[in-house]
């Protein structure tokens, strides 16, 4: 498959709305008020980032089918990836001085130096706060949403080696045993973590192999597709039962599966319901900045006198700035042929 097969999907829709339920979620989270559980409540970020996974797995291999080196594969996902994932580290590591509570020489440290050089290299968990900087907040992570891109970088080098197999294994079985030992590994992280109560089970949990199952489920309906269109409205009905089914009866060895069914569906086989890039793809944006930017409002105290108010100005302030970040970082390091730029003209 082409990307010019897929030419009118809602793919940009799709990760618009991810994006967007990553957002209040993390604000119901970070904030901590009863006014704005709800968004807790009804929205899941776990979900969001599942289906996103499933998005990577379709849309990365696809990328790399189509790239005429593997050179030239990297470069796309560095030039998509890397200038926005930067800027929001430099941009944050410096502009935040302003609201810490340490002075210059304590504040600019080796502290914060550490968080400079351990987020660019993608280990977040090694430094995620810095000197002085949202102490009093619920979370002292300055970006608690950059756990994923490590994940997304672990992805991307693992495409290679995957297509690399299809030459050795037939390229369904290849697949199929990934996506059994990912699942696998998921369960038992999430089995010793509840036999020992050590959260650390859980962290591993969230890194590869065992978010690979999201990635390769995607891959599957890839090469898949043409058989999956065929039958689609049958295969979108049954992937919404097993993953019901998987949600009520916790059998997770299906829900990586039926959603990414449900998720592909939503993006190619569903009405087209527009040209939702025309304006520019702010969904990476709204990920890494709404996370800082929510912070920001909460130590500001922008929250303390009327929250739905505060949310509102915060929602605005994340569209601003994932505004500027596709038309002044992201699209300026872009090919002129890439996807991202003629989705604006379509």
């Amino acid at each position: 498959m082409t990307a010019a097969a897929i030419k009118k999907n809602n793919f940009d829709l799709v990760r618009f709305s991810l994006a967007i339920i990553v957002f209040f979620y993390h604000v119901s989270v970070l904030t901590q008020l009863p006014e704005l559980t709800g968004l807790g409540i009804y929205l899941s970020a776990e979900f969001a980032v599942d289906a996103f996974f499933v998005v990577s797995g379709f849309l990365i291999f696809m990328s790399y089918e189509n790239s005429p080196s593997i050179k030239s594969y990297f470069l796309k996902r560095l030039r998509r990836v890397a200038p926005a994932y930067i800027a929001v580290i430099l941009i944050c590591s410096i502009a935040f001085f302003c609201i810490s509570s340490f002075d210059f020489n304590h504040y600019f440290s080796f502290a914060w130096l550490k968080y400079i050089v351990m987020n660019m290299v993608t280990l977040n968990f090694l430094q995620h706060s810095l000197p002085g900087v949202f102490e009093e907040n619920f979370m002292s992570a300055v970006n608690g949403a950059l756990w994923t891109i490590k994940v997304e970088v672990m992805f991307y080098f693992s495409v290679p080696i995957v297509i690399f197999l299809f030459t050795k294994v037939n390229k369904w079985l290849v697949m199929t045993s990934i996506y059994v030992i990912a699942t696998i590994y998921s369960l038992t992280m999430v089995y010793l973590e509840q036999k020992t109560g050590n959260g650390l089970y859980l962290i591993l949990e969230r890194q590869l192999p065992g978010q690979m199952s999201f990635f390769i489920s995607g891959a599957f309906l890839y090469y898949g597709f043409d058989r999956f269109s065929k039958h689609s409205t049958l295969i979108f009905v049954v992937g919404v039962l097993v993953f019901t089914a998987s949600k009520a009866m916790g059998l997770y060895f299906f829900y990586p599966a039926s959603l990414a069914v449900m998720v592909i569906y939503g993006a190619l086989i569903f009405k087209y319901v527009g040209n939702w890039g025309r304006f520019g793809d702010f969904s990476f944006g709204i990920y890494i900045w709404h996370f800082p930017l929510t912070q920001l409002f909460i130590q500001l105290g922008y929250f303390d006198s009327n929250p739905f108010l505060a949310l509102a100005a915060l929602v605005l302030s994340v569209m601003f700035a994932a505004y500027l970040s596709w038309h002044f970082i992201e699209k300026k390091f872009l090919n002129q042929n890439s996807h991202y730029r003629k989705v604006e003209t379509l």
